[in-house]
């Protein structure tokens, strides 16, 4: 009877070995298919909840596009993923001098003459790179004629990530008189256009005074012409730096550079090729060669 005990205990050890195997294998079988049922309803691979919020923490923090620039303030820089560069036209616009701007510059840059009306100028808004090379909000007035011709140079140098230290109206260095603060705007190195002014040493109306001619980055491209014992006939801050061309620092505008070329193409005569003196800076476009 103790040998049939036993052997019945063994036996039913080993239907509950195989019965427990028989469960194991079951769990893990309709667990795998479980999974996969879950792939294929979802689609995707299950999400892990971490990479979840974190991927919307991140979406919610990338900033949208700016529809314009029209309503932010001149020397502004500006994120680079706000820049939609598919659009970039947007943030370069021509408009009608506005009672806004009037109020800035009247009495200033412009005053009534009997040259050059108010409706013949343009105020354009822009952008551009400054020398941190970061993308900044700009400001020009020019002569209603050569203002669309401006917005295309200026557009084509922001695409071409031409550096300009900045661009403010001349205004904002005004000092009360239109030649002196002419120079303090250049020795602040500020890329600017309009400004009702003679050429400095003489009783000539600059092309300035119409909005037909642009000085760029004035700090490294100067005004040279000397007097009959060798001396500047006119100085500016640093200049001296800047008047051996062959060196061809970083900013300095030859026939080589792009801010040369575009302007070229878009029918503008250079400063830097005058003979009796040389206008570095400078680039005109008049009526006449229009």
């Amino acid at each position: 009877m103790k040998r049939h005990r036993k052997r019945r205990n063994q036996w039913a050890w080993f239907f509950t070995g195989i019965m427990f195997l028989f469960l194991v294998w079951t769990i893990l079988f309709y667990g795998e298919d479980a999974k996969e049922n879950s792939k294929v309803n979802t689609g995707r691979e299950p999400v892990n909840e971490k990479t979840a919020k974190e991927s919307a923490a991140e979406n919610k923090e990338q900033p949208s596009y700016l529809e314009d620039i029209d309503d932010i303030e001149t020397g502004t820089v500006l994120n680079p993923a706000r820049i939609d560069l598919t659009q970039v036209s947007r943030y370069f616009t021509v408009n009608e001098i506005n009672d806004n701007i009037l109020q800035y510059i009247n009495g200033k840059s412009y005053v009534k003459n009997d040259n050059i009306r108010l409706d013949e100028l343009r105020y354009l808004k822009l952008l551009h790179y400054n020398y941190d090379h970061e993308i900044q909000v700009g400001e020009l007035i020019v002569n209603a004629k050569i203002a669309e011709d401006c917005r295309e140079v200026f557009q084509e140098l922001f695409g071409e990530e031409y550096e300009i230290e900045s661009m403010y109206l001349v205004d904002k260095f005004w000092t009360g008189d239109s030649v002196d603060s002419d120079t303090n705007s250049i020795e602040h190195n500020n890329t600017s256009a309009f400004n009702y002014r003679i050429v400095p040493n003489t009783d000539r109306l600059s092309n300035h005074a119409a909005g037909f001619a642009i000085d760029v980055n004035p700090m490294q491209n100067p005004y040279v012409k000397y007097n009959s014992d060798g001396s500047f006939a006119k100085y500016y801050k640093d200049m001296e730096k800047y008047t051996d061309r062959a060196q061809k620092k970083k900013h300095m505008i030859s026939h080589d550079d792009v801010c040369f070329q575009i302007f070229e193409k878009h029918g503008f005569t250079w400063g830097g090729d005058w003979n009796s003196s040389k206008d570095y800076q400078h680039f005109e476009k008049t009526a006449a060669n229009e």
